[in-house]
């Protein structure tokens, strides 16, 4: 099977030994390596074992062997990283497929991240192998599930993962209440995920411009703004750097802090940024981060004061663009409550996170288009731009923005 090598070390040699061998002999040859760590193995030596059983799969200066590289992973696979290392071996090809494998390997490692890759291994073989579907589908459940019980990370990714099962039916966390507000609130979150990263790449087209498409800083704040509401990472990072530099309002004085709090990487941030605050300060810092907490259950996402989503009259609401996946997305989440007692209405909004979930490369981009067409919800009013994004909208699938080229006397195929 070829692959790429990996790192060929030979354990219990000291640097010093080393650096001798190189002045009076040639390089080692991999025959060599395997020889000194055949020898270093038969003296009870594990890293050794890790390193001929790297050896085995390859063949590199001893034949190749699977079944004697996973005895030797047996003895020398001593650490989590090592026996995640394994799983991924057998996840990805190196060794002949072998879930069974898999799963006692990722379990063997057993950190969070390793249960986490387990279950995403079991909903790539059901994505294949459509005999087993259903077993593998359970399987990957039980693994999300399971991170959500052990509450030491990757919960999020398992939420995700679980909210796709919820919206395609395969899996639903029950009929109650209470399950059927875990089932519409996992499968939002997808959705915003989903839908959240396709605006940051828009937001990253008007950041750094493109054939059509001027640079527009407004522009890349607004979108980014939104993907931060729907949680995205690196669009969280860019808006701390916006509100830090006094290129985004600051409602409370603390929003930066707030929003550090939100997001996974501002860690170094967020110490660098509370070092040396009063009490009363942090006091504030803290009232500011309770209310993004409480945006997100009130509204269902972190949307800033300014956002016309964030809190707006039933009749504002219906008054907006309806094509628009943020709308939908909105008016979805209004209905969520009724949907716990309804079954009508619980079908309806699981319909709307799917369609936003599945139109999310088209839906964005023809709204944006549209809005640019005729200066609407904040967009400037520019012919060139809006032809961009309705043809990078066909591109992605979209009939809508083509109707609407051809009714410019656009051909979007020449584009």
């Amino acid at each position: 099977m070829s692959q790429a090598p990996f790192v060929k070390t030979i354990y219990g040699v000291s640097p010093a030994k080393m650096t001798l061998w190189a002045r009076l002999h040639e390089p080692l040859s991999d025959i060599d390596i395997a020889k000194i760590n055949l020898e270093l193995f038969a003296k009870g030596n594990k890293d050794a074992a890790w390193e001929l059983g790297l050896a085995r799969m390859q063949g590199l200066g001893v034949p190749e062997d699977y079944a004697k590289a996973e005895q030797m992973f047996q003895i020398g696979a001593t650490s989590a990283e090592r026996k995640a290392m394994v799983a991924m071996f057998h996840a990805h090809g190196y060794f002949p497929a072998n879930l069974d494998a898999v799963e006692r390997w990722y379990l063997a490692a057993g950190r969070p991240l390793d249960i986490f890759e387990l279950g995403e291994a079991y909903k790539a073989a059901a994505q294949t192998d459509k005999a087993k579907s259903a077993n593998y589908y359970a399987k990957a459940t039980k693994y999300y599930l399971l991170l959500l019980i052990m509450r030491q990370g990757e919960e999020r990714g398992a939420k995700l993962e679980l909210g796709n099962f919820v919206i395609d039916g395969i899996y639903s966390a029950g009929e109650d209440a209470e399950s059927r507000a875990k089932n519409l609130q996992w499968a939002r979150m997808i959705t915003q995920e989903l839908l959240g990263q396709k605006e940051y790449q828009i937001a990253v087209e008007y950041k750094i411009g493109q054939e059509d498409l001027p640079p527009d800083e407004s522009m890349w704040l607004r979108y980014c703004r939104r993907a931060a509401a729907y949680n995205i990472d690196l669009a969280q990072h860019f808006y701390i750097e916006a509100l830090n530099g006094a290129r985004a309002r600051d409602y409370t004085g603390y929003d930066a802090l707030a929003w550090a709090r939100i997001g996974a990487l501002e860690g170094h941030l967020r110490d660098a940024m509370t070092k040396g605050m009063t009490q009363r300060q942090k006091t504030a810092s803290e009232a500011a981060y309770q209310q993004l907490l409480e945006t997100r259950v009130r509204y269902g996402a972190y949307y800033t004061q300014d956002d016309p989503l964030q809190n707006p009259s039933a009749s504002n609401l219906k008054a907006m663009d309806q094509d628009d996946p943020d709308v939908q997305i909105r008016e979805a989440f209004n209905l969520e409550k009724l949907a716990l007692s309804d079954e009508t209405t619980y079908q309806h909004v699981l319909a709307i996170y799917r369609d936003v979930r599945d139109h999310r490369d088209s839906a964005p981009r023809f709204v944006l288009g549209r809005y640019a067409l005729n200066g609407a919800n904040g967009v400037p009013k520019d012919r060139s731009v809006a032809e961009y994004w309705l043809h990078e909208a066909v591109r992605s699938g979209s009939k809508p923005a083509q109707k609407l080229l051809d009714s410019l006397g656009q051909d979007s195929k020449t584009k």
